[in-house]
């Protein structure tokens, strides 16, 4: 403010940042919400399930990664899932400004005090999950695009693949961004670099969450390939109020430059990492059309399967074609089923 330059507001980014107040921003701007409840305590997990009936989520309202995140589809399941989620927020710890899970790091310091543990539960939304990244400036869009997310593996909503540009009908794409965008106004913001998460569902689009910042993981690679857009120039120049001062415009390409799908490969069970799965892993980054395949744990390194909790990423990979999403999927899903089947045989 005392450089007269544009930047987020700090009220509009705690709506933001807190979800059931997200929710209850739009409720008031007319937007479509699913029903939620703010749960303070155990004691209001029946009131909970009342209000919001089931298939549910229950979330912490200001989580991030999935963390804390989890389907629940009864009160029984709801109650047990709750004592969970309450005892795995209260180990996280912030680092670098994220809530993660603590891994011993000096530099860590317990959420407990330093971040709302509260959890919130809200309908399930069944559909196609989306990403939609947004430039912002002079109080609008000047940039949105979509990227199609492959389904979470539930119920603790892990990753697992996106691809852009959507393979979604251009209709709902449209309203797909409309709501994204609209959100994003409701909560107050007028500049900046957005990464905001929906669902197209059988009841029409509807918000998962809004982080006010530049997408994390493939999300800056990705959308540069795609459109030629770098996602982290662009915070610097809304930040400097340079679309403020001149006439420029988003460098987008009229057309997609490529196709990218990326995956995060999900441990199919516990154990320790096979040497086979960092060997593979390393030897499917050499090849055509893969712009990475990166090992993300350490073969000897424990993971987690589904059975047993939020699962372990085994591996980063990124493919790209000339062609199409679907083409740039297929490949890279084909990849990713090569190193769980490599995991798999050595059980």
């Amino acid at each position: 403010k005392a450089l007269k330059l544009p930047g987020l507001p700090p009220a509009a980014v705690q709506k933001a940042r807190n979800k059931h107040t997200t929710r209850a921003e739009m409720a008031i701007a007319g937007l479509p919400t699913p029903a939620n409840f703010l749960i303070e305590s155990s004691e209001q997990l029946e009131d909970a399930a009342a209000r919001v009936g089931f298939p549910a989520v229950i979330k912490p309202v200001s989580g991030a990664a999935s963390l804390g995140v989890k389907r629940v589809d009864s009160l029984e399941e709801l109650v047990a899932s709750y004592a969970e989620i309450h005892k795995q927020l209260n180990g996280l710890v912030v680092s670098g400004g994220a809530l993660v899970e603590a891994t011993g790091n000096a530099s860590e310091v317990t959420a407990v005090g330093k971040a709302d543990m509260t959890v919130m539960m809200e309908q399930y939304l069944d559909g196609e999950e989306i990403d939609c990244d947004v430039v912002m400036a002079n109080g609008e869009s000047i940039f949105a695009e979509i990227s199609d997310n492959g389904p979470t593996v539930e119920p603790y909503f892990n990753e697992t693949w996106g691809c852009c540009p959507s393979l979604l009908p251009a209709a709902k794409q449209t309203a797909l961004r409309d709501l994204c965008v609209a959100t994003l106004k409701c909560l107050g913001f007028e500049s900046g670099v957005f990464h905001v998460e929906a669902k197209n569902t059988s009841k029409g689009p509807r918000l998962i969450e809004v982080n006010a910042r530049m997408g994390g993981g493939q999300v800056r690679e990705t959308i540069l390939r795609v459109w030629g857009v770098d996602l982290a120039e662009e915070t610097m120049l809304v930040a400097c109020g340079a679309y403020d001062k001149t006439d420029m415009a988003v460098p987008k390409a009229p057309a997609p430059l490529e196709c990218i799908a990326y995956t995060y490969v999900n441990a199919p069970a516990s154990g320790a990492l096979p040497k086979s799965v960092e060997r593979l892993t390393d030897f499917i980054s050499t090849w055509p059309g893969v712009v990475w395949a990166k090992p993300l744990v350490r073969a000897g390194e424990p993971v987690t399967g589904p059975r047993d909790g939020m699962p372990t990423w085994m591996a980063d990979i990124m493919t790209s074609s000339p062609h199409t999403s679907q083409h740039a999927l297929a490949e890279c899903l084909r990849l990713s089923t090569g190193i769980e089947t490599a995991f798999e045989a050595t059980e």
